[in-house]
């Protein structure tokens, strides 16, 4: 398994299987920002409320249907028959395209995921437990802290003023450790003063572009 992070806003996603496990998917993609089209004879309640633009129900019998696979970019099998999951399994791949199915591994899987502001965790056991998947995330959500999320906000901020003024990578990289661990800055973001520890890393970054 290779652990990636997809740049997926705009992607046409495929569902087939309009119940609980299609719709813990869907909502996810459209998060993403994918185009959804979600194939099934019928959709659970949750899915005929979801008011979005990038969602399409398609009301249809799998078994009778034929469906162009090639405009979508990934393909999500969640019905509850095995023996259409490898029939939409084996369309799929003869057009080539990524496929994720609820009942097995074939190219991918939806980890447990952790979303806090800029902050995305993502917890796979490779298929072997979700049960055990789903308890480290929440034990991990108790371990992040308000302080983290502020400091990605402020790493962000100080990686965009010392890119305008400092074009070595290394140096921009050793700035940005000396001063996350800076008493001042520490202090700022433990109080929660975001706009404060900024003044700090903008003074601090015009001093070092003087040397």
């Amino acid at each position: 398994m290779f652990p990636v992070v997809l740049s997926s806003n705009g992607w046409n996603a495929a569902v087939f299987g309009g119940g609980k496990v299609a719709e813990r998917r869907v909502m996810k993609l459209l998060d993403a920002g994918m185009n959804v089209e979600v194939f099934s004879k019928r959709f659970s309640a949750a899915l005929t409320k979801v008011d979005n633009y990038n969602l399409k129900l398609v009301t249809i019998d799998l078994n009778k249907t034929v469906i162009n696979y090639k405009k979508f970019d990934i393909i999500f099998i969640a019905t509850d028959d095995y023996t259409l999951n490898n029939k939409l399994e084996s369309e799929s791949k003869k057009e080539c395209k990524l496929v994720n199915r609820a009942d097995k591994i074939v190219d991918f899987i939806v980890p447990a995921t952790i979303e806090m502001d800029n902050i995305k965790i993502s917890i796979s056991t490779t298929g072997k437990s979700p049960v055990m998947a789903k308890e480290i995330k929440k034990r991990l959500k108790k371990v992040l802290t308000k302080e983290d999320l502020l400091f990605i906000e402020l790493q962000e901020f100080t990686r965009y003023k010392l890119k305008e003024k400092v074009k070595n990578q290394k140096m921009r990289r050793a700035f940005i450790k000396e001063i996350m661990t800076d008493i001042e800055v520490k202090y700022l973001i433990g109080k929660g003063d975001l706009k404060k520890a900024k003044k700090v890393v903008r003074r601090a970054v015009n001093a070092y572009c003087k040397h």
